[in-house]
């Protein structure tokens, strides 16, 4: 309780010095059955001394569990905030390391796309080799004498088909005579 020097005074002053409602104080002196202990002019009702600092304390604790109410409830909204700050900040955090990880993914894509083409045109290039039979020699001579030798049969046989060209019929000369493949 707040021990101030109190003077009698009316519902109307009491509602001033406590900050509420004249009503209030009415319905708080009516339950608590105080009994006004003068009456000055124009009637007005005077209650003691005792009976205002009583009435001042009650409404002055009552303010102070509501601020401290008011307190609790302003710093849980505070914490609430902070924790939905957080939360929003880890929320875009995952979108970006969902969007890192998609980039990852395409490249991953990309990287194996990439070596399964090289590892197609390394095929395709030993392929030919391997049908042929061909196998590169180390005597670059005999390889020198090989495509001579191809060199000239080629020639002899362009001299062959241009001896029968005046054989061959319209279609043939247009687009050439079937030429069989030696092995």
């Amino acid at each position: 309780m707040t021990k101030t020097k109190t003077k009698p005074m009316t519902i109307t002053e009491l509602s001033r010095v406590t900050g509420v409602s004249g009503a209030s104080i009415a319905a708080l002196v009516k339950k608590w059955k105080l009994k006004p202990t003068k009456t000055g002019e124009y009637n007005r009702k005077y209650y003691s001394a005792k009976d205002c600092q009583r009435i001042i304390d009650y409404y002055s604790s009552k303010s102070k569990t509501g601020t401290k109410t008011a307190t609790k409830t302003a710093a849980k909204d505070e914490i609430i905030q902070t924790l939905r700050e957080q939360i929003e900040d880890q929320r875009h955090q995952i979108d970006q390391l969902n969007e890192q990880l998609k980039m990852a993914q395409i490249n991953l894509s990309q990287s194996q796309q990439l070596q399964l083409r090289q590892a197609d045109q390394i095929k395709r290039l030993e392929e030919p080799q391997e049908a042929t039979g061909d196998v590169v020699s180390s005597s670059s001579s005999q390889d020198t004498e090989e495509s001579d030798e191809d060199t000239r049969m080629s020639h002899k046989t362009n001299e062959d088909d241009q001896g029968e060209a005046g054989n061959l019929s319209f279609f043939q000369r247009l687009f050439g005579k079937k030429k069989k493949i030696k092995f």
